[in-house]
């Protein structure tokens, strides 16, 4: 019979006097957190923690809460690890604090059973699935009941497939049965519980199922509707609130249990979006959106229209009491003073951020959105009744034809503009904006005058109204350079002209913008960069950015000063307009402009100066010079020997500070500031090219070993950042990364092992892939050959459907093996049987580009070859070759034309005649005519 653990006196004692003292004022806590750490090794810590959490009756509450957290942490990397005993204990205890007295131990102890079934799975716990159905069926015990709504609640939000566990056992019967089938009807049953609050969580919960529908949950949606409408008039704002909730998510999952009481239900959601209580109108609000995105006739909101667009700009107008406009205001009263550190938000260093697209880079080029999470102040990103109000509007105007909006709107937004009250007036400029989209053909009449209306807005003495205005105006961009009804800009197509009293209005919106960026208020500059942007963004898609080239020289020098004199707060969005101008103009346009090159760079080398050379404020503007050395090109290059120089000197730097913090001596290694140095280097590289050799000379044989370093970094984001820049590199000097190759190679293989290419890794991954392409299209082929049947290996791995991986690496894998078949043929060849069905799925889905045309020589010269396995593996082939739209190199069109008379031949008329007509459709008729 194995011992039950139990704790050693001292030990325990110890670690209580631990998380006591660290309670206490004054205490040396960064030590304390460091044996605490420590102790983390120690086998059975956690098993104590357990016991100071669960059982230390005798301890203050702070110190069994401390206890409690440090276990729910430690147990995100260690549960899986601990030997079965210890799991079992610490199990146990946890199921004891679920129904203890104190409120806040109860919670605390569901926050740590979501980290265990997420290790475990519920599987691996049946117990607690036994406990927690005992528990919501009420025993009397009010503490267990709430436990096992709070766990439950937490469990189901962080791991809602869990609900699809199926268990057996003497509570589910013979047969496996998902554990929402025992969970749900109890939850059911308590929303008729006297208690408000029970009534309201027991709903949270079902209201959080409906993501994964559970088995349980799918069966009961009867009688889940039929207790939501129960619940509608529940004397409960919580409740109500839930209810709403229920009703957005049943219109957009199942709408036809609420098709025979729609009328009802829309006269409720108007009712409700009126509510007092902001939580339950906010709810209500998010009705609309949902009843939009439905497969359900927008006729159904016709008839209450009139009414609800009243409420909707009720709804929009500004609390008293907003933090939005407190925060303005504030600024207002504080301008030309220094941004105080509440103010600052943090700086991390963005990827790959306007890279051109020739590398194929992970992350914004590849039309993978990065989230950066710190773009705006809580306060903006707070989602309120306001915004969804607006929300609401800008999604009824693109449903609803203009005649059932515009006559119903118009009046309010132009009674609401002459208002003296700014909060009206703000209102009304809002609605403006939110039907800029869904209503710009009837609006277009009046677009000149609108825009004339609200150019002297800008001057408004209130802060948020002149914010709103850089929203407003920027929204109508699109319209004044390209009216309704226009056709779209095709790639490629000559410059659209601007009818020259559309140009005289754009000029002044970017006129009225420009003065916004430099008002003296950090909030409307940062609003009027937000605004400038997106007109900018505009100005590109729709001319292609001649719209801007007879402005460039207001536009740099209204940019250039607020570069050099903004907060740190905005210091980010001001650069980000700067680079989004260079973007948009281009290196051709700004070649020609050197004026206005030098205004745009000499305040960021500058500001750069001033804040010191390893401030973390330095990132944004290496990140700033980094997108403007690749859109600028050759105009850069007068500064491009200042900013490399700054970059290999930092790399360096954050090189012997990252080997000393391995060392665990004391360092001052920052992330950010290394990967940013590494992405700006790249920039410079791609953006000069050729150009950039003598710079990379004067820093070797120093910046390679870097280099390398930084690919071999236990960080994913440090090697990300250094494999975009030895791609660039390979790209614009290979010799001086050539000579490193053996290494460079075996660093990308790693990348590329199956137990690295986690989601994490991912990124790193694919461009550790894709540099090595670009090394081997520069390498000698005999060096190259050693390492062919590994890198075919490697690159093979994302295509075969084993691990599951980006779509972006699936891309870059199947461009570096064409690379690698173009460069060696011969070695490649013999391993095509293995791989030829898969990496032409992934060439088909590719762009037409230079790195899919050097991809299709490699796949012409191995099928040359060995053109067994495309006759095997023909429908993919044939695929992959029917993908192109237009092939540019046209040597390499009629590679695939011969190619395929070749394979034709090999296998006889009918034969071929087979393997076509084996083909989809589109795919057969476009192969029959490439082979006329």
């Amino acid at each position: 019979m194995a011992l039950v653990w139990q704790p050693q006196e001292a030990a325990y004692l110890q670690l209580c006097q631990l998380l006591s003292d660290f309670q206490k004022p004054g205490a040396n806590q960064a030590l304390i957190l460091q044996q605490l750490d420590q102790a983390r090794h120690v086998a059975d810590f956690n098993n104590y923690l357990s016991v100071i959490f669960s059982k230390g009756d005798n301890l203050p509450m702070e110190v069994r809460q401390s206890a409690g957290l440090l276990l729910k942490n430690n147990l995100k990397e260690q549960y899986a690890g601990l030997s079965e005993d210890f799991r079992n204990y610490i199990k146990g205890d946890l199921l004891h604090v679920l129904c203890h007295p104190e409120r806040v131990l109860r919670h605390t102890a569901g926050s740590i059973t979501t980290t265990v079934v997420g290790t475990l799975g519920l599987s691996g716990w049946p117990e607690l699935v036994v406990w927690l159905g005992a528990s919501l069926q009420g025993s009397g015990d009010s503490a267990a009941l709430d436990g096992a709504l709070d766990s439950l609640a937490k469990i189901v939000e962080d791991h809602p497939h869990e609900m699809d566990t199926r268990l057996v056992g003497a509570s589910w019967g013979p047969a496996p049965a998902p554990v929402s089938n025992m969970l749900v009807p109890p939850l059911l049953a308590l929303l008729g519980s006297p208690a408000a609050e029970v009534r309201r969580r027991a709903l949270a919960v079902l209201n959080e199922m409906f993501g994964q529908m559970p088995a349980g949950f799918q069966a009961a949606l009867p009688q889940y509707t039929e207790a939501v409408f129960k619940l509608a008039t529940d004397e409960s704002p919580g409740v109500r609130r839930e209810v709403c909730i229920g009703f957005c998510q049943l219109i957009a999952v199942h709408p036809e249990l609420l098709q025979a009481q729609l009328p009802q239900l829309v006269e409720y959601m108007l009712v409700s979006n009126q509510d007092a209580d902001d939580e339950v109108a906010l709810e209500a609000a998010e009705f609309w959106l949902a009843f939009c995105e439905s497969d359900l006739g927008m006729e159904l909101l016709v008839p209450v229209m009139a009414r609800l667009i009243p409420v909707l700009m009720k709804n929009m107008v500004f609390d008293e009491y907003d933090e939005e406009v407190q925060a303005a205001e504030e600024a207002e009263l504080q301008q030309g003073q220094p941004d105080s550190e509440k103010d600052i938000r943090p700086t991390h260093a963005k990827h790959g951020k306007g890279r051109a697209e020739g590398g194929m880079m992970d992350g914004a080029a590849n039309g993978e959105d990065e989230d950066d999470g710190d773009d705006d102040d809580e306060a903006m990103r707070v989602w309120n009744l306001r915004k969804c109000s607006a929300a609401a509007l800008d999604m009824l105007s693109n449903h609803l034809n203009d005649e059932h909006v515009l006559p119903l709107l118009l009046p309010i937004v132009q009674q609401r503009l002459g208002e003296a009250d700014w909060r009206v007036r703000e209102s009304a400029i809002l609605a403006l904006g939110a039907v800029s989209e869904g209503c710009h053909m009837g609006l277009a009449p009046y677009l000149t005058d609108m825009v004339k209306m609200l150019l002297p807005v800008l001057q408004d003495p209130r802060p948020m109204v002149r914010i709103i205005t850089c929203w407003c105006l920027s929204r109508y961009v699109q319209w004044v350079l390209m009216p309704p009804g226009s056709a779209e800009i095709a790639p490629g197509a000559p410059l659209p002209r601007v009818a020259p009293e559309n140009e005289a209005l754009f000029e002044q919106i970017l006129a009225g913008l420009l003065s916004r960026v430099a008002d003296g208020n950090g909030r409307v500059q940062e609003a009027a960069c937000s605004g400038l942007a997106e007109l900018l963004e505009h100005a590109g898609a729709c001319t292609h950015g001649a719209v801007l080239v007879p402005r460039l020289q207001p536009l740099a020098d209204t940019l250039s000063k607020a570069a050099a004199s903004c907060g740190r707060r905005n210091l980010r969005i001001v650069l980000e307009a700067v680079s989004t101008t260079c973007s948009v103009v281009g290196s051709r346009v700004l070649s020609q402009h050197p004026a206005a090159v030098q205004q745009l760079v000499v305040p960021l080398l500058n500001r750069w100066q001033a804040i010191g050379f390893v401030e973390r404020d330095v990132v944004p503007i290496m990140e700033a010079l980094n997108n403007m050395s690749v859109n600028m090109g050759p105009a850069f290059e007068p500064y491009a020997q200042a900013v490399f120089e700054k970059g290999v000197m930092l790399l360096q730097l954050q090189q012997e500070a990252r080997a000393a913090q391995l060392a665990g001596s004391a360092s001052s290694y920052d992330i950010d500031l290394h990967m940013a140095a590494l992405d700006m280097l790249a920039g410079v590289a791609d953006g000069l090219r050729a150009s950039v050799e003598p710079l990379v000379a004067a820093a070797s044989p120093a910046l390679p070993a870097l280099v390398l370093a930084a690919c071999g970094d236990s960080a994913s984001d440090v090697r990300q950042s250094a494999f975009a820049l030895v791609g660039d590199l390979a790209k614009s000097c290979p010799s001086h990364v050539l000579p490193r190759l053996d290494e460079f190679v075996k660093l990308s293989l790693a990348c590329m092992e199956v137990p690295a290419l986690t989601e994490p890794n991912m990124p790193s991954a694919n461009n550790a892939i894709w540099s090595l392409g670009e090394l081997m299209i520069k390498a000698n082929p005999a060096t190259l050959a050693p390492y062919i049947v590994r890198v075919c290996e490697a690159a093979a791995t994302p295509l075969m459907g084993g691990v599951r991986v980006s779509r972006s690496l699936q891309e870059n894998a199947a461009i570096s093996l064409g690379r690698a078949a173009m460069v060696c043929p011969d070695q490649v060849a013999p391993l095509l049987p293995h791989f030829l069905g898969p990496w032409c799925n992934a060439l088909r889905n590719i762009r037409d580009d230079y790195e899919k045309e050097q991809a299709f020589r490699g796949l012409v010269a191995v099928v040359h070859k060995t053109p067994e396995p495309a006759v095997t593996a023909f429908p993919a082939f044939a695929s992959a070759v029917t993908s192109w739209r237009h092939i540019q190199d046209e040597a390499l069109a009629q590679a695939l034309v011969q190619l395929l008379r070749y394979l034709h031949d090999g296998v006889g008329t009918e034969a071929w005649g087979r393997l076509v007509a084996s083909l989809e459709p589109a795919v057969r008729s476009k192969l029959e005519g490439m082979c006329r």
